[in-house]
C-alpha cells in the first residue's frame, strides 16, 4: 500500500492551508514507486486528500509525506508496526531528517527511490530490511515513468508530470536547493513527450520547481515546447516560472504554441527590501515597479498568472499586510495565494534563526505541525494576534468567491482567451480550499 498522507489537525483547518484538501493532483511520486515494484506486486494508493487512511492488511507499507504531515506519517506507521506490518517513510522531509525519523518506522528512504526500490524490496523479501536506505541522484535519462492506473482511483482533475528536478536559483525561504543539492537536472524530451501522450487529462502541471532557469537550460526547455506543438498534445499546460520570464519574448511564443495556459510566478512582495531580505535577486532586479509591465506582457502571449505572495517578513506590520493584500486584489496579476513566511526545513533561513535562537516552535518532530505557511513561527517580538488577523483577512479576501468571480472576468478580457481564464479557474479550484465548494467557480467550469 502507498499513502500520501495528509495531516488535517493543521492549525486553521477551515483557512487557506497549502497542504490540506488539495484533491487536483497526482502525487507523481508514489506512481513512480510503483512502475519501479516488480509486477508481481499488487499496489493499493491511497490518498488523504480524498479518504483517511484506516487500516490495511497489506504486508508492506509506502508512506509519503510533506514537513507539515510527518506527524500524520508517524501515527499510521506507529499503529501499523503494533500488528507486525512493516513500513517505510520516503518524501521531502525524510530526504531532510532520516535520524528523526528512525524509531517511528521500519525503514527510512533519504534520496531518490530510483536507486534503491528494487534493494528495498528484495531486502524486505528476505526479511532483512535497513533502517536507512540512500538514494542517489539518478541520470533522469533514466527516469521512470509513473504508473497512472494506480491513479485511476480517484478524480484527479489536473495530471501531473516532471521534466527537471532542481532549481537554479537560491532563494534563502525555499527548501529546493537544499533538497537537491544545488543541482539542477532536465529528462529526455522525447521521453516526456511520450508521458504526455499517455495522459488523460485536459490540465497538466508541470511540477517542476522552475520552467524558467538560465540561458543554457532554457534553449532545451524551448525545445521540450516546440517537440510539444510539433506532436499536437493539446492539453491547457500549468508551469511555474520566475519573474524575469516576461524579458523572453521567444520563450513566451513557444510556450503559448505548447499550450501553456498558466504560469505560477513567485513574486513574494512588492517590496524591494522585503526580497532582498530572502535574495529573491531576479525579483528585486525587475523589481515591483516592473511587476506590471511583466504582467501585461505575459497577458499577451494568452497566459494567466497566479502570483505567490507572502506576508510576516520582518518589517511587516499589520497596516502592510493589508495594504499587500490590497495591492494583489487591485493588480492586473489573475490569482493568488498569500501565505506567512515560514522557515522551511534546513533552509539558510531556518539555519539562520535557528542559530539566533528565533524560532518559535522546536519540539521536533510534534512541532512540524506549525510549519505549514500559515502559522506563526518566526519569534520576530511582535503582536502576533494583530499579523495573523491582518493576515487572515487579506489571505481569505482573496479568494473569496465574489473576487474569484471578477478576476475571472478580467482574466478572460486581458487573455482574450477563455481557454486559460478557465484554466486558471481549474487551478485555483484545486490550490485553495475555500473555493472548492464556491457555486460561481463550479458553474464556470462546467
Amino acid at each position: 500500500m502507498l499513502i500520501n498522507t495528509v495531516d488535517k489537525r493543521s492549525a486553521n483547518d477551515d483557512l487557506f492551508v497549502p497542504t490540506n484538501g488539495l484533491p487536483g493532483f497526482e502525487p507523481i511520486s508514489l506512481g513512480i514507486i510503483a512502475a519501479l515494484t516488480p509486477k508481481e506486486w499488487e499496489i493499493e494508493l491511497i490518498d488523504e486528500n480524498f479518504e483517511d487512511f484506516t487500516d490495511t492488511d497489506a504486508e508492506l507499507v509506502g508512506i509519503s509525506a510533506y514537513t507539515t504531515s510527518i506527524n500524520r506519517a508517524i501515527d499510521i506507521s506507529v499503529k501499523l508496526r503494533k500488528k507486525g506490518v512493516k513500513t517505510i517513510i520516503g518524501g521531502k522531509h525524510a530526504c531532510l531528517y532520516p535520524n528523526e525519523l528512525i524509531e517511528y518506522f521500519d525503514s527510512v528512504l533519504e534520496g531518490e527511490a530510483e536507486s534503491v526500490w528494487v534493494d528495498i524490496i528484495k531486502d524486505f523479501e528476505n526479511n532483512s530490511l535497513n533502517k536507512i536506505y540512500i538514494g542517489e541522484f539518478i541520470d533522469l535519462a533514466n527516469y521512470t515513468r509513473p504508473r497512472r492506473d494506480i491513479f485511476n482511483k480517484y478524480n484527479y482533475e489536473i495530471a501531473t508530470i516532471q521534466f527537471s528536478r532542481g532549481c537554479v536559483n537560491n532563494c534563502y525561504f525555499c527548501g529546493v536547493p537544499v533538497l537537491y543539492k544545488h543541482t539542477y537536472r532536465q529528462r529526455e524530451i522525447q521521453d516526456v513527450i511520450t508521458e504526455l501522450q499517455e495522459i488523460k487529462q485536459k490540465y497538466v502541471f508541470f511540477i517542476d520547481d522552475t520552467i524558467y532557469c538560465d540561458s543554457k537550460n532554457n534553449q532545451i526547455i524551448k525545445e521540450l515546447f516546440v517537440e510539444i506543438a510539433k506532436n499536437k498534445i493539446n492539453k491547457h499546460i500549468i508551469v511555474a516560472a520566475s519573474i524575469n520570464i516576461y524579458e523572453d519574448d521567444e520563450f513566451l511564443n513557444l510556450a503559448k504554441k505548447a499550450g501553456v495556459k498558466v504560469l505560477y510566478i513567485g513574486f513574494e512582495s512588492e517590496n524591494i527590501d522585503d526580497l532582498k531580505n530572502v535574495n529573491k535577486r531576479m525579483n528585486y532586479k525587475s523589481s515591483s515597479s516592473k511587476y506590471t509591465q511583466a504582467v501585461k506582457k505575459i497577458h499577451r502571449y494568452k497566459m494567466a498568472i497566479m502570483g505567490g505572495f507572502i506576508s510576516g517578513f520582518e518589517n511587516d506590520t499589520p497596516e502592510k499586510i493589508l495594504k499587500r493584500g490590497k495591492y494583489i486584489l487591485d493588480s492586473n496579476i489573475d490569482a493568488s495565494t498569500l501565505t506567512i513566511l515560514t522557515p522551511l526545513a534546513k533552509t539558510p533561513l531556518f539555519e539562520s534563526l535557528k542559530k539566533e535562537n528565533l524560532l518559535l516552535h522546536t519540539n521536533f518532530p510534534q512541532d512540524w505541525i506549525y510549519y505549514n505557511a500559515c502559522n506563526f513561527t518566526i519569534d520576530y517580538n511582535k503582536n502576533r494576534d494583530e499579523i495573523m488577523n491582518a493576515f487572515y483577512s487579506s489571505s481569505l479576501n482573496l479568494i473569496n468567491c465574489k473576487n474569484v468571480r471578477k478576476k475571472f472576468f478580467k482574466t478572460l478580457i486581458r487573455t482574450r482567451s477563455f481557454a486559460t481564464a478557465k484554466a486558471l479557474l481549474v487551478l485555483v479550484k484545486n490550490f485553495h480550499v475555500g473555493t472548492q465548494n464556491c457555486w460561481i467557480v463550479k458553474r464556470i467550469i462546467k
